[in-house]
Protein backbone atom coordinates (compact mmCIF):
# COMPACT_ATOMS: atom_id res chain seq x y z
CA UNK A 1 0.00 0.00 0.00
CA UNK A 2 1.22 3.54 -0.79
CA UNK A 3 2.22 6.09 1.79
CA UNK A 4 -0.80 8.44 0.36
CA UNK A 5 -3.38 5.64 0.94
CA UNK A 6 -1.87 5.08 4.79
CA UNK A 7 -1.40 9.04 5.49
CA UNK A 8 -5.01 9.19 4.75
CA UNK A 9 -6.06 6.68 7.32
CA UNK A 10 -7.23 7.38 10.91
CA UNK A 11 -5.58 5.26 14.09
CA UNK A 12 -8.31 5.84 16.79
CA UNK A 13 -7.61 4.69 20.28
CA UNK A 14 -9.44 1.98 21.88
CA UNK A 15 -10.44 3.59 25.15
CA UNK A 16 -11.42 7.44 24.12
CA UNK A 17 -12.13 6.49 20.03
CA UNK A 18 -9.82 9.60 19.22
CA UNK A 19 -8.59 10.24 16.26
CA UNK A 20 -5.34 11.17 15.60
CA UNK A 21 -2.49 11.12 13.02
CA UNK A 22 -0.87 7.41 11.87
CA UNK A 23 2.38 9.27 12.65
CA UNK A 24 2.03 9.01 16.57
CA UNK A 25 0.02 7.55 19.20
CA UNK A 26 0.02 11.01 21.30
CA UNK A 27 -3.52 11.35 21.29
CA UNK A 28 -4.10 8.09 23.19
CA UNK A 29 -5.20 7.92 26.87
CA UNK A 30 -3.43 5.90 29.09
CA UNK A 31 -7.41 4.81 30.46
CA UNK A 32 -6.77 0.66 30.60
CA UNK A 33 -4.80 0.11 33.82
CA UNK A 34 -5.72 -2.16 36.32
CA UNK A 35 -7.31 -1.64 39.47
CA UNK A 36 -6.58 -4.68 41.36
CA UNK A 37 -10.30 -5.73 41.19
CA UNK A 38 -11.31 -9.39 40.19
CA UNK A 39 -8.48 -10.70 41.79
CA UNK A 40 -5.61 -8.30 40.76
CA UNK A 41 -2.94 -6.91 42.78
CA UNK A 42 -3.93 -3.26 43.92
CA UNK A 43 -1.90 -0.64 43.46
CA UNK A 44 -0.26 1.94 45.34
CA UNK A 45 -1.89 4.18 47.01
CA UNK A 46 -1.13 7.75 48.90
CA UNK A 47 -2.57 10.37 51.16
CA UNK A 48 -4.14 13.24 49.40
CA UNK A 49 -6.35 16.33 49.84
CA UNK A 50 -10.14 16.99 49.54
CA UNK A 51 -11.06 15.56 46.44
CA UNK A 52 -12.17 18.67 43.47
CA UNK A 53 -15.33 19.22 43.35
CA UNK A 54 -17.66 18.56 40.39
CA UNK A 55 -20.30 19.93 38.47
CA UNK A 56 -21.85 17.65 35.44
CA UNK A 57 -24.17 15.49 34.41
CA UNK A 58 -22.02 12.39 35.69
CA UNK A 59 -23.08 10.88 38.80
CA UNK A 60 -22.56 8.44 41.71
CA UNK A 61 -26.05 6.60 42.65
CA UNK A 62 -24.13 4.33 45.23
CA UNK A 63 -20.99 3.13 46.75
CA UNK A 64 -21.11 0.45 48.97
CA UNK A 65 -18.84 -2.14 50.54
CA UNK A 66 -18.45 -5.53 49.53
CA UNK A 67 -16.67 -7.42 50.74
CA UNK A 68 -16.46 -9.25 53.94
CA UNK A 69 -13.44 -8.42 55.18
CA UNK A 70 -9.47 -9.06 54.48
CA UNK A 71 -6.39 -7.01 53.60
CA UNK A 72 -8.52 -6.08 50.53
CA UNK A 73 -11.62 -3.44 50.73
CA UNK A 74 -13.52 -3.98 47.85
CA UNK A 75 -16.12 -1.57 46.68
CA UNK A 76 -19.07 -1.39 44.32
CA UNK A 77 -19.66 2.19 42.64
CA UNK A 78 -23.12 2.89 40.48
CA UNK A 79 -22.62 5.57 38.32
CA UNK A 80 -24.70 7.03 35.70
CA UNK A 81 -24.78 9.73 32.74
CA UNK A 82 -27.91 11.52 33.07
CA UNK A 83 -26.36 14.20 29.88
CA UNK A 84 -27.77 13.71 26.62
CA UNK A 85 -24.61 12.66 25.21
CA UNK A 86 -21.95 10.01 25.57
CA UNK A 87 -19.15 10.73 27.67
CA UNK A 88 -15.76 9.81 28.76
CA UNK A 89 -14.26 10.96 32.64
CA UNK A 90 -12.16 8.93 35.51
CA UNK A 91 -13.89 8.09 38.10
CA UNK A 92 -12.01 8.78 41.10
CA UNK A 93 -12.90 7.06 44.23
CA UNK A 94 -11.16 8.25 47.88
CA UNK A 95 -11.04 5.78 50.62
CA UNK A 96 -10.67 7.46 54.19
CA UNK A 97 -10.72 5.91 57.81
CA UNK A 98 -12.16 7.75 60.84
CA UNK A 99 -9.13 6.49 62.49
CA UNK A 100 -6.57 7.21 60.20
CA UNK A 101 -4.90 10.40 58.46
CA UNK A 102 -5.08 11.07 54.70
CA UNK A 103 -7.03 8.74 51.89
CA UNK A 104 -6.09 6.35 49.47
CA UNK A 105 -7.41 6.75 45.61
CA UNK A 106 -8.60 4.69 43.54
CA UNK A 107 -9.67 5.26 39.28
CA UNK A 108 -11.48 3.57 37.00
CA UNK A 109 -11.83 5.28 33.15
CA UNK A 110 -15.45 5.34 31.98
CA UNK A 111 -17.60 5.80 28.72
CA UNK A 112 -20.95 5.95 29.19
CA UNK A 113 -23.76 6.45 26.47
CA UNK A 114 -26.58 9.33 27.52
CA UNK A 115 -28.88 7.64 30.25
CA UNK A 116 -26.60 4.81 30.11
CA UNK A 117 -26.04 3.31 34.09
CA UNK A 118 -23.28 0.69 35.28
CA UNK A 119 -21.73 -0.49 38.65
CA UNK A 120 -17.53 -0.24 38.71
CA UNK A 121 -15.73 -2.78 41.21
CA UNK A 122 -12.91 -0.85 43.08
CA UNK A 123 -10.20 -2.78 45.42
CA UNK A 124 -7.97 -1.18 47.97
CA UNK A 125 -5.64 -1.85 50.30
CA UNK A 126 -6.09 -0.31 53.45
CA UNK A 127 -2.56 1.18 54.09
CA UNK A 128 -2.55 4.49 55.67
CA UNK A 129 0.37 6.42 56.95
CA UNK A 130 0.23 7.84 60.54
CA UNK A 131 3.19 8.60 63.27
CA UNK A 132 3.98 4.90 63.62
CA UNK A 133 4.54 4.56 60.14
CA UNK A 134 2.08 2.65 57.50
CA UNK A 135 -1.30 0.37 59.26
CA UNK A 136 -4.94 -0.47 59.03
CA UNK A 137 -6.72 0.91 62.15
CA UNK A 138 -8.72 -1.84 63.94
CA UNK A 139 -11.03 0.51 65.17
CA UNK A 140 -13.54 3.02 63.61
CA UNK A 141 -14.93 2.83 60.26
CA UNK A 142 -14.07 3.30 56.26
CA UNK A 143 -15.55 6.48 54.23
CA UNK A 144 -15.94 6.87 50.82
CA UNK A 145 -15.49 10.19 48.75
CA UNK A 146 -16.22 10.02 44.67
CA UNK A 147 -15.76 12.53 41.53
CA UNK A 148 -14.96 12.75 38.18
CA UNK A 149 -11.87 13.97 36.70
CA UNK A 150 -11.30 14.47 32.63
CA UNK A 151 -14.89 14.69 31.91
CA UNK A 152 -15.77 15.12 28.05
CA UNK A 153 -18.18 14.80 25.72
CA UNK A 154 -17.88 11.50 22.98
CA UNK A 155 -18.70 13.78 19.98
CA UNK A 156 -18.78 10.61 17.14
CA UNK A 157 -19.89 8.27 19.58
CA UNK A 158 -21.02 5.18 17.27
CA UNK A 159 -23.88 3.84 20.52
CA UNK A 160 -23.80 0.88 22.52
CA UNK A 161 -24.25 -2.99 20.49
CA UNK A 162 -27.18 -3.99 19.16
CA UNK A 163 -27.53 -7.69 19.22
CA UNK A 164 -29.04 -9.37 16.57
CA UNK A 165 -29.73 -13.20 16.20
CA UNK A 166 -27.09 -14.95 13.86
CA UNK A 167 -27.45 -17.64 11.60
CA UNK A 168 -26.02 -21.06 12.08
CA UNK A 169 -23.99 -22.50 9.64
CA UNK A 170 -25.19 -25.62 8.19
CA UNK A 171 -27.72 -25.88 10.99
CA UNK A 172 -25.87 -26.01 13.92
CA UNK A 173 -24.22 -29.24 12.55
CA UNK A 174 -20.73 -27.38 11.69
CA UNK A 175 -17.73 -26.06 13.64
CA UNK A 176 -15.21 -25.09 10.38
CA UNK A 177 -12.94 -22.82 12.10
CA UNK A 178 -11.10 -23.21 15.27
CA UNK A 179 -13.20 -19.72 16.15
CA UNK A 180 -16.48 -21.38 14.30
CA UNK A 181 -16.80 -18.50 11.80
CA UNK A 182 -14.96 -16.30 9.78
CA UNK A 183 -15.87 -13.65 12.36
CA UNK A 184 -13.89 -15.69 15.19
CA UNK A 185 -17.17 -15.70 17.05
CA UNK A 186 -16.81 -19.21 18.99
CA UNK A 187 -20.02 -19.71 19.30
CA UNK A 188 -22.62 -21.96 17.26
CA UNK A 189 -26.16 -20.77 17.67
CA UNK A 190 -27.63 -23.70 15.89
CA UNK A 191 -27.03 -26.60 18.60
CA UNK A 192 -26.73 -26.72 22.38
CA UNK A 193 -23.19 -28.62 23.75
CA UNK A 194 -24.71 -31.19 26.40
CA UNK A 195 -26.33 -29.56 29.28
CA UNK A 196 -24.97 -32.30 32.24
CA UNK A 197 -22.99 -35.36 32.44
CA UNK A 198 -21.23 -36.07 28.81
CA UNK A 199 -20.40 -39.15 27.64
CA UNK A 200 -18.15 -40.18 24.90
CA UNK A 201 -19.68 -40.92 21.68
CA UNK A 202 -16.24 -41.87 20.36
CA UNK A 203 -12.28 -41.57 20.14
CA UNK A 204 -9.53 -41.47 18.25
CA UNK A 205 -6.09 -42.45 19.74
CA UNK A 206 -4.33 -41.71 15.68
CA UNK A 207 -5.37 -38.30 16.22
CA UNK A 208 -2.08 -36.96 18.01
CA UNK A 209 -0.79 -33.81 19.42
CA UNK A 210 -0.20 -30.52 17.82
CA UNK A 211 1.23 -29.18 20.49
CA UNK A 212 -0.87 -25.67 21.56
CA UNK A 213 -2.96 -25.50 18.28
CA UNK A 214 -4.89 -29.14 19.22
CA UNK A 215 -8.44 -27.62 18.24
CA UNK A 216 -10.61 -29.86 16.11
CA UNK A 217 -12.77 -28.46 12.95
CA UNK A 218 -16.17 -29.81 11.53
CA UNK A 219 -17.91 -29.49 8.10
CA UNK A 220 -19.30 -31.74 5.58
CA UNK A 221 -20.13 -34.49 8.67
CA UNK A 222 -16.16 -34.42 8.63
CA UNK A 223 -13.83 -34.16 12.05
CA UNK A 224 -10.51 -32.62 10.84
CA UNK A 225 -7.90 -32.75 13.85
CA UNK A 226 -4.37 -34.07 14.61
CA UNK A 227 -0.62 -32.60 13.97
CA UNK A 228 -0.39 -35.20 10.74
CA UNK A 229 -3.83 -33.43 9.72
CA UNK A 230 -6.61 -36.51 9.69
CA UNK A 231 -10.05 -36.29 8.42
CA UNK A 232 -12.87 -38.91 10.27
CA UNK A 233 -16.43 -39.21 10.48
CA UNK A 234 -18.55 -37.25 12.74
CA UNK A 235 -20.41 -40.99 13.42
CA UNK A 236 -18.17 -42.98 14.98
CA UNK A 237 -14.66 -41.26 14.12
CA UNK A 238 -13.51 -43.64 11.05
CA UNK A 239 -11.07 -42.36 9.15
CA UNK A 240 -11.38 -40.80 5.95
CA UNK A 241 -8.10 -40.06 4.74
CA UNK A 242 -4.62 -38.88 6.40
CA UNK A 243 -2.53 -35.80 5.28
CA UNK A 244 0.90 -37.18 6.54
CA UNK A 245 4.02 -34.75 6.51
CA UNK A 246 4.62 -31.71 6.82
CA UNK A 247 2.91 -31.38 9.98
CA UNK A 248 0.54 -28.58 10.53
CA UNK A 249 1.64 -25.50 12.50
CA UNK A 250 -1.42 -23.71 12.97
CA UNK A 251 -5.19 -24.42 12.94
CA UNK A 252 -7.06 -25.60 10.27
CA UNK A 253 -9.95 -23.83 8.54
CA UNK A 254 -12.45 -25.08 6.42
CA UNK A 255 -14.61 -23.72 3.39
CA UNK A 256 -15.18 -24.18 -0.02
CA UNK A 257 -14.41 -27.38 -0.16
CA UNK A 258 -10.96 -26.25 0.80
CA UNK A 259 -8.96 -27.13 4.52
CA UNK A 260 -6.12 -24.29 4.74
CA UNK A 261 -3.25 -24.89 7.45
CA UNK A 262 0.10 -23.79 7.71
CA UNK A 263 3.25 -26.19 7.75
CA UNK A 264 7.08 -25.37 8.71
CA UNK A 265 7.59 -25.17 4.53
CA UNK A 266 4.28 -23.56 3.57
CA UNK A 267 0.84 -22.45 3.73
CA UNK A 268 -1.70 -25.06 2.20
CA UNK A 269 -5.00 -25.79 0.90
CA UNK A 270 -6.15 -29.38 0.48
CA UNK A 271 -9.37 -30.89 -0.83
CA UNK A 272 -12.15 -31.47 1.92
CA UNK A 273 -13.14 -34.59 0.34
CA UNK A 274 -9.81 -36.55 -0.36
CA UNK A 275 -7.16 -34.65 1.27
CA UNK A 276 -5.30 -34.38 -2.09
CA UNK A 277 -2.98 -31.23 -1.68
CA UNK A 278 -4.53 -28.40 -4.68
CA UNK A 279 -1.98 -25.31 -4.11
CA UNK A 280 1.08 -23.71 -1.71
CA UNK A 281 2.02 -20.51 -0.76
CA UNK A 282 5.66 -20.79 0.59
CA UNK A 283 6.28 -19.19 3.49
CA UNK A 284 8.57 -15.75 3.33
CA UNK A 285 11.87 -16.63 6.25
CA UNK A 286 9.38 -17.47 9.32
CA UNK A 287 6.92 -20.58 9.51
CA UNK A 288 3.05 -19.43 9.18
CA UNK A 289 2.11 -19.31 12.64
CA UNK A 290 -1.04 -17.38 12.54
CA UNK A 291 -4.52 -19.61 11.40
CA UNK A 292 -6.02 -19.09 8.14
CA UNK A 293 -9.64 -17.47 7.76
CA UNK A 294 -11.98 -19.00 5.06
CA UNK A 295 -15.02 -16.27 3.84
CA UNK A 296 -16.32 -15.65 0.14
CA UNK A 297 -14.00 -17.83 -1.99
CA UNK A 298 -10.98 -16.43 0.26
CA UNK A 299 -8.30 -17.56 2.87
CA UNK A 300 -7.02 -14.58 4.96
CA UNK A 301 -3.86 -15.81 7.24
CA UNK A 302 -1.62 -14.04 8.52
CA UNK A 303 2.97 -14.58 9.18
CA UNK A 304 3.78 -10.59 9.78
CA UNK A 305 1.93 -9.93 6.73
CA UNK A 306 -1.63 -10.22 5.74
CA UNK A 307 -2.60 -12.72 3.14
CA UNK A 308 -5.58 -13.07 0.66
CA UNK A 309 -5.03 -16.00 -1.08
CA UNK A 310 -7.76 -17.50 -3.93
CA UNK A 311 -9.74 -20.35 -1.98
CA UNK A 312 -9.47 -22.51 -5.42
CA UNK A 313 -6.21 -21.29 -7.05
CA UNK A 314 -4.00 -20.41 -4.37
CA UNK A 315 -3.06 -17.44 -5.80
CA UNK A 316 -1.70 -14.67 -3.32
CA UNK A 317 -4.94 -11.34 -4.22
CA UNK A 318 -3.12 -8.81 -2.16
CA UNK A 319 -0.94 -9.03 0.92
CA UNK A 320 -0.24 -5.95 3.71
CA UNK A 321 2.13 -6.07 6.63
CA UNK A 322 -0.20 -6.31 10.14
CA UNK A 323 3.30 -7.45 12.47
CA UNK A 324 2.50 -10.04 14.92
CA UNK A 325 -0.05 -11.24 14.40
CA UNK A 326 -3.47 -12.38 16.64
CA UNK A 327 -3.09 -15.17 18.63
CA UNK A 328 -6.39 -16.66 16.70
CA UNK A 329 -7.10 -16.10 12.97
CA UNK A 330 -7.79 -12.84 11.06
CA UNK A 331 -11.47 -11.92 12.16
CA UNK A 332 -13.91 -11.31 8.49
CA UNK A 333 -17.32 -9.88 8.51
CA UNK A 334 -18.97 -7.57 5.97
CA UNK A 335 -16.25 -7.10 4.03
CA UNK A 336 -14.04 -6.40 6.16
CA UNK A 337 -10.52 -8.08 7.91
CA UNK A 338 -9.28 -7.66 11.29
CA UNK A 339 -5.68 -8.48 12.13
CA UNK A 340 -2.34 -7.63 13.72
CA UNK A 341 -2.17 -7.14 17.75
CA UNK A 342 -0.16 -3.79 17.96
CA UNK A 343 -2.32 -2.04 16.71
CA UNK A 344 -5.27 -4.23 15.89
CA UNK A 345 -6.34 -3.14 12.36
CA UNK A 346 -8.60 -3.07 9.79
CA UNK A 347 -8.62 -3.76 6.00
CA UNK A 348 -10.82 -3.54 2.87
CA UNK A 349 -11.65 -7.83 2.61
CA UNK A 350 -11.14 -6.91 -1.50
CA UNK A 351 -8.53 -4.81 -2.00
CA UNK A 352 -6.41 -4.95 1.68
CA UNK A 353 -7.11 -1.08 1.80
CA UNK A 354 -6.14 0.07 5.21
CA UNK A 355 -9.56 1.31 6.77
CA UNK A 356 -8.61 1.89 10.50
CA UNK A 357 -6.20 1.21 13.32
CA UNK A 358 -7.01 1.14 17.01
CA UNK A 359 -4.08 1.41 19.49
CA UNK A 360 -4.92 0.27 23.13
CA UNK A 361 -1.58 0.85 24.91
CA UNK A 362 -0.65 -2.66 24.96
CA UNK A 363 -0.72 -5.74 22.21
CA UNK A 364 -4.19 -7.04 21.30
CA UNK A 365 -4.63 -11.12 21.81
CA UNK A 366 -7.97 -12.00 20.21
CA UNK A 367 -10.65 -10.39 18.09
CA UNK A 368 -14.21 -11.22 17.22
CA UNK A 369 -16.68 -9.72 14.63
CA UNK A 370 -20.32 -9.83 15.91
CA UNK A 371 -23.75 -7.57 15.50
CA UNK A 372 -21.16 -4.96 13.52
CA UNK A 373 -19.33 -4.41 16.58
CA UNK A 374 -15.26 -5.53 16.69
CA UNK A 375 -14.53 -7.12 20.28
CA UNK A 376 -10.92 -6.84 21.28
CA UNK A 377 -8.85 -8.70 24.45
CA UNK A 378 -5.80 -7.84 25.65
CA UNK A 379 -4.78 -8.25 29.00
CA UNK A 380 -5.67 -5.45 30.83
CA UNK A 381 -9.41 -4.66 29.01
CA UNK A 382 -11.70 -5.92 26.71
CA UNK A 383 -13.23 -3.50 24.20
CA UNK A 384 -16.44 -2.73 21.95
CA UNK A 385 -15.36 -0.85 18.20
CA UNK A 386 -17.65 -0.39 15.75
CA UNK A 387 -16.67 -2.40 12.43
CA UNK A 388 -16.87 0.83 10.23
CA UNK A 389 -14.83 3.18 11.99
CA UNK A 390 -12.94 1.83 15.32
CA UNK A 391 -14.36 3.90 17.50
CA UNK A 392 -15.26 2.73 20.94
CA UNK A 393 -18.52 1.41 22.09
CA UNK A 394 -17.43 0.21 25.45
CA UNK A 395 -15.20 -1.13 27.28
CA UNK A 396 -14.33 -3.75 30.51
CA UNK A 397 -11.58 -3.92 32.49
CA UNK A 398 -9.30 -7.17 33.36
CA UNK A 399 -6.99 -8.43 33.61
CA UNK A 400 -7.71 -11.30 31.22
CA UNK A 401 -6.36 -14.46 29.77
CA UNK A 402 -5.18 -13.86 26.87
CA UNK A 403 -6.22 -16.75 24.59
CA UNK A 404 -9.58 -15.87 22.86
CA UNK A 405 -12.98 -14.53 23.33
CA UNK A 406 -16.79 -16.24 22.86
CA UNK A 407 -19.00 -13.73 21.52
CA UNK A 408 -23.02 -14.91 21.58
CA UNK A 409 -26.04 -13.05 21.00
CA UNK A 410 -26.38 -11.55 24.65
CA UNK A 411 -23.11 -12.22 26.38
CA UNK A 412 -19.45 -11.82 25.84
CA UNK A 413 -17.57 -14.96 27.12
CA UNK A 414 -13.80 -14.86 28.35
CA UNK A 415 -11.51 -15.56 31.01
CA UNK A 416 -10.02 -13.43 34.44
CA UNK A 417 -6.40 -14.15 34.48
CA UNK A 418 -4.97 -14.58 38.36
CA UNK A 419 -7.45 -15.98 39.38
CA UNK A 420 -8.91 -18.24 36.35
CA UNK A 421 -12.45 -17.57 36.90
CA UNK A 422 -14.70 -17.78 33.65
CA UNK A 423 -16.55 -14.14 33.30
CA UNK A 424 -19.64 -12.76 31.23
CA UNK A 425 -20.26 -9.32 30.27
CA UNK A 426 -24.10 -8.36 28.70
CA UNK A 427 -22.97 -7.95 24.95
CA UNK A 428 -25.09 -4.74 24.40
CA UNK A 429 -23.21 -2.00 27.17
CA UNK A 430 -20.14 -4.53 28.45
CA UNK A 431 -21.53 -4.74 31.72
CA UNK A 432 -20.54 -7.85 34.22
CA UNK A 433 -23.61 -10.72 33.72
CA UNK A 434 -21.52 -12.88 35.81
CA UNK A 435 -18.34 -14.03 37.21
CA UNK A 436 -17.95 -17.92 37.53
CA UNK A 437 -16.15 -20.09 40.85
CA UNK A 438 -12.78 -20.40 39.88
CA UNK A 439 -10.79 -23.19 38.50
CA UNK A 440 -7.47 -24.40 38.85
CA UNK A 441 -5.76 -23.05 35.90
CA UNK A 442 -8.42 -22.08 32.98
CA UNK A 443 -5.93 -22.26 29.83
CA UNK A 444 -8.08 -22.64 26.58
CA UNK A 445 -10.05 -20.74 24.58
CA UNK A 446 -14.24 -20.63 25.34
CA UNK A 447 -16.41 -21.98 22.94
CA UNK A 448 -20.33 -21.38 23.61
CA UNK A 449 -23.44 -23.12 22.07
CA UNK A 450 -27.41 -22.51 22.52
CA UNK A 451 -27.25 -21.97 26.23
CA UNK A 452 -24.22 -24.15 27.45
CA UNK A 453 -20.38 -22.34 27.16
CA UNK A 454 -17.58 -25.00 27.62
CA UNK A 455 -13.95 -23.65 29.37
CA UNK A 456 -10.91 -26.16 29.38
CA UNK A 457 -8.92 -26.10 32.56
CA UNK A 458 -5.71 -26.86 32.18
CA UNK A 459 -5.37 -29.30 34.94
CA UNK A 460 -7.49 -31.61 32.91
CA UNK A 461 -11.19 -30.81 33.33
CA UNK A 462 -13.60 -29.65 30.56
CA UNK A 463 -16.25 -27.39 32.14
CA UNK A 464 -19.95 -26.79 31.23
CA UNK A 465 -21.62 -23.81 32.37
CA UNK A 466 -24.69 -22.43 32.00
CA UNK A 467 -24.44 -19.47 29.26
CA UNK A 468 -26.86 -17.64 31.39
CA UNK A 469 -25.63 -17.62 35.14
CA UNK A 470 -22.38 -19.12 34.57
CA UNK A 471 -23.44 -22.31 36.66
CA UNK A 472 -21.63 -25.64 36.13
CA UNK A 473 -23.77 -27.52 34.39
CA UNK A 474 -20.99 -30.23 34.41
CA UNK A 475 -17.74 -31.17 34.89
CA UNK A 476 -15.28 -34.00 33.09
CA UNK A 477 -12.13 -35.29 34.08
CA UNK A 478 -9.92 -35.83 30.77
CA UNK A 479 -6.74 -36.87 32.28
CA UNK A 480 -4.01 -34.04 30.76
CA UNK A 481 -4.66 -30.57 30.38
CA UNK A 482 -6.64 -29.49 26.89
CA UNK A 483 -4.49 -26.56 26.04
CA UNK A 484 -6.26 -25.55 22.56
CA UNK A 485 -9.78 -25.03 22.02
CA UNK A 486 -13.21 -27.53 21.71
CA UNK A 487 -15.51 -27.56 18.90
CA UNK A 488 -19.32 -27.80 19.59
CA UNK A 489 -21.16 -28.92 16.55
CA UNK A 490 -24.81 -31.01 16.25
CA UNK A 491 -24.83 -31.27 20.01
CA UNK A 492 -21.59 -33.01 20.24
CA UNK A 493 -18.37 -31.59 21.96
CA UNK A 494 -15.16 -32.47 20.26
CA UNK A 495 -11.45 -32.06 22.21
CA UNK A 496 -8.15 -33.39 21.11
CA UNK A 497 -6.05 -34.37 24.55
CA UNK A 498 -2.53 -33.37 23.98
CA UNK A 499 -1.12 -36.50 23.53
CA UNK A 500 -4.14 -38.09 22.04
CA UNK A 501 -6.64 -39.10 21.49
CA UNK A 502 -9.53 -36.85 19.69
CA UNK A 503 -12.83 -37.43 21.81
CA UNK A 504 -16.35 -36.91 20.79
CA UNK A 505 -18.49 -36.12 24.03
CA UNK A 506 -21.89 -36.13 23.72
CA UNK A 507 -25.27 -36.20 26.03
CA UNK A 508 -26.10 -39.31 27.88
Amino acid sequence: MNDERRSATRRRCLAAGTAVTLGGLTGCLGLFGSDGSDGGEPTEGSPTGNLAEYDGPLQVNGIERVDGGGIVVRTEATVENTGERARQAMLVVSLSHTEAEGSIDRRRPLLLASGQERTVSLAFQPQFFGGEGAGRPEQGEFRFATTFASDQVVEDYPGLVSPAARSAIDGGASWPAAAYDPGASAHNPGTTAPGSSPTAAWTASAVEFAHRDTAPVVANGTVYAGRSLRALSVDDGTEQWAHGDPPRTTMPAVGDGVVAFGTPEDFRGVDAASGDVLWTVPAAGNIWQGSGTVADGTVYVTDDELYAIDAASGDVVWSENVGEPLLGAPAVADGVVVAGRDPLQAFDAADGSLLWAAAGGEPVAAAAVAHDTVFALSESHLAALDLAEGRTRWFAPGPFQEERIAVGDEAVYAQRSRSYRPVAFEVTDGRTKWVADGTGSVLGPPAASDGIVVFNDGDGTLLGLDAGTGERAWTRSVGNGVRGAVAIADGTVYFNEPNGPLCALTAE
